[in-house]
């Protein structure tokens, strides 16, 4: 069995590590052998945050190396950008379409975030998908659900976890009170991926 490798990118408090701790969880569940890397600096500050998630049978090392990742699950747009050569040339990307503008733009006088990152973006993976997790996080009541709903969109095209696995690794990683709601977002992603 060949190892999956799964990187995921954001900005602080979008819930990368907690992500990344769910495609543990799920690897461990499906009997699954995985190593995790993560970096988070400058997190609490609105710093660039990294996840690397390494899957299979026997997993020698933690870090994905660039242009190694079967998947990236980038959680803005800019990180997605920032993350890109990670992704192998026929890797997978999740993107969710929310802008958070880097703090360094907001310093410099006429900073701003690129009005065509989109093109930017599936120019540099073609097989990209452009998710509006941010609206459906909100449809939902709770814009936290961004990372599950990405996640939930991964989980129809990873081979090596099923959905009982993502599931029983959400139930067991969040408390009774916002389990429900973390399965229903896991849903919509699903149906967005």
């Amino acid at each position: 069995m060949k190892i999956t490798n799964i990187m995921l990118s954001g900005v602080g408090g979008q819930g990368i590590l907690t992500s990344g701790r769910i495609l543990a969880l799920a690897a461990i569940d499906a009997g699954l052998d995985v190593k995790m890397s993560e970096v988070h600096g400058m997190s609490q500050r609105g710093g660039n945050v990294d996840s690397h998630i390494r899957i299979g049978e026997k997993v020698p090392s933690s870090l994905i190396p660039k242009g190694g990742a079967d998947y990236l699950i980038s959680f803005e747009m800019m990180e997605a950008l920032r993350y890109m050569d990670y992704l192998k040339p026929d890797g997978k990307a999740y993107v969710s379409k929310l802008k958070i503008t880097p703090l360094s733009s907001n310093l410099k006088k006429g900073g701003s975030y690129p009005e065509n990152i989109e093109e930017m973006i599936v120019k540099k993976a073609p097989s990209v998908k452009l998710i509006d997790a941010e609206s459906v996080a909100k449809e939902l009541g709770d814009i936290r659900m961004v990372n599950i709903i990405l996640l939930g969109a991964l989980s129809k095209d990873i081979k090596v976890l099923g959905r009982a696995n993502f599931e029983n690794a959400i139930r067991e990683r969040f408390n009774k009170k916002v389990v429900d709601l973390c399965l229903k977002a896991f849903e919509r992603g699903m149906e967005n991926g």
